[in-house]
């Protein structure tokens, strides 16, 4: 096991230069047509599983696309898509992504390779030095460092859309916008009151920090019922459309709660693929085609300048 934190760099590596680093991850990326990155301020909303099933539809339709998960320490788009990683990835100055289904370029933290550490880990904490897990020692290595060495060091190759999964929290953008100040960002949230405040706090940090938000998804709003064909609510109601109109962007979808969607995101199959029919895989291809638009619309998000035609 490895954990990423930001506190003190206890590695002894040299860390390069914000300047030199952005030119790095620019000239990396230089055949990116749009990133985008889907975040959530709280946990367990449903982010990841959107995000690979966003991903699945976009590759569906004919785009490029990659994607990279960027919650170092409790990574889940690979399992997701089914996709297993090498036991031991090669130690290389490239990192290679794993083709996914539908052509997908899928990066993660499990593609890092280990350097023959014992274990590491990635926290945003100062813990006090060499901790023990489970009676070994945990290495602990940059996160924000190891995140740009994602973008920097990955051959994601000529791509419409790189789509970022960010991990939990306001503080994920924050070390985004340390690495790609202007990528684009859709925010997901579920509806109580708390996680709406939530979410209009991580689109005002993110607009601040030159992100372009590109719009709010409620996830789990109503229940699909199977034998009444219908969608009843789930949560309490009326809490994140507000917030999408003051921060001045759309809400893209109330999204049903479908169980079909966790139970596929186990099994390492897209929900989009196996329950295509259903309420909830409609509206997240609703999504997908309003981020296509969106993209397209915007002179450049996070990535080459957009050429007509291209995502």
């Amino acid at each position: 096991m490895r954990v990423f934190t930001d506190g003190e760099n206890r590695t002894g590596v040299e860390l390069t230069s914000a300047d030199d680093a952005g030119s790095q991850v620019r000239a990396n990326l230089a055949a990116v047509r749009a990133i985008v990155a889907l975040g959530s301020a709280r946990g367990g909303v449903g982010k990841s599983a959107i995000a690979v099933n966003l991903a699945a539809l976009l590759a569906q339709s004919g785009r490029k696309v990659g994607i990279i998960d960027a919650d170092l320490n409790s990574p889940s788009v690979l399992p997701m898509l089914g996709v297993r990683p090498p036991r031991r990835p090669a130690v290389t100055e490239w990192i290679e992504p794993i083709a996914g289904p539908l052509g997908l370029r899928v990066l993660s933290s499990d593609l890092i390779p280990d350097f023959e550490l014992p274990a590491a880990s990635f926290l945003d904490v100062d813990d006090p030095p060499n901790p023990q897990l489970n009676g070994r020692k945990v290495v602990e290595v940059g996160y924000t460092k190891t995140l740009r060495q994602l973008f920097e060091r990955s051959r994601v190759g000529a791509l419409d859309l790189l789509l970022v999964d960010l991990a939990p929290g306001i503080e994920a953008v924050g070390r985004l916008t340390r690495i790609i100040p202007h990528a684009g960002l859709v925010v997901v949230t579920n509806s109580p009151g708390l996680s709406a405040r939530a979410a209009r706090m991580m689109g005002e940090y993110a607009t601040a920090n030159g992100m372009s938000v590109i719009g709010l998804i409620e996830n789990m709003a109503g229940f699909s019922c199977d034998g009444c064909r219908s969608v009843r609510p789930l949560l309490p109601q009326g809490a994140i459309a507000p917030v999408a109109n003051e921060l001045g962007v759309p809400l893209l979808q109330h999204l049903s709660f479908d169980p079909h969607l966790a139970e596929t995101s186990d099994r390492g199959v897209l929900f989009v693929r196996e329950y295509s029919d259903t309420p909830l895989a409609k509206q997240l291809l609703l999504i997908a085609q309003a981020v296509d638009r969106t993209i397209k619309s915007k002179a450049s998000i996070g990535g080459r300048e957009q050429t007509e035609g291209s995502l």
